[in-house]
């Protein structure tokens, strides 16, 4: 895996998800390209690499997010993201990684796990443990808007898959 492809990648994903992402919006709900890329990372890297990406791109959704409380909210993403990494590796080996149904159910029950994660978070802090409901039901609607754009990312990401030094290579071959 190169990381400074996989930086360079981070900073762009990072920019378009603060820039582009709002612009996407239905309602209160828009896709989460850090998500997608997580993804792509835990189907397509090594799994040591692959933990770390997606601990590393929590991180960054976590210096790019806003704070919903007078103090910060640094590591929130990253840790809930490096803990749904885990059984994303275990389970990347029972499924086809480059297919488009692994990318949409993989992104959906990522980023669903995520925003249940960092939404009980929130709500804890914000004492509002009341309305959680409303936190699940915007978690479920960008996690069905995240899902379906995943496969279009994943198809973007494969075709940079030689540069960023990630990515299934099958070879068949008679011997």
């Amino acid at each position: 895996m190169r990381w400074i492809a996989f930086a360079i990648l981070l900073y762009c994903v990072a920019v378009a998800q603060t820039t582009i992402a709002p612009l996407l919006k239905l309602h209160s709900v828009w896709p989460d390209f850090m998500v997608i890329v997580a993804v792509y990372y835990a189907l397509a890297a090594a799994p040591a690499d692959a933990m770390l990406a997606c601990w590393v791109v929590g991180l960054a959704m976590d210096l790019t997010g806003a704070s919903y409380h007078a103090s910060g909210n640094v590591g929130v993403c990253a840790l809930s993201l490096g803990l749904i990494a885990v059984p994303l590796i275990k389970a990347r080996d029972l499924t086809f990684r480059d297919s488009v149904w692994t990318a949409l159910v993989f992104s959906f029950i990522a980023k669903l796990a995520l925003s249940l994660l960092v939404g009980v978070h929130m709500l804890y802090v914000t004492r509002s443990e009341g309305r959680f409901g409303e936190v699940a039901t915007v978690g479920i609607y960008s996690a069905a808007y995240t899902a379906v754009l995943a496969p279009y990312g994943h198809w973007m990401l494969k075709q940079l898959r030689g540069l960023l030094g990630v990515g299934v290579s099958y070879r068949w071959g008679v011997r």
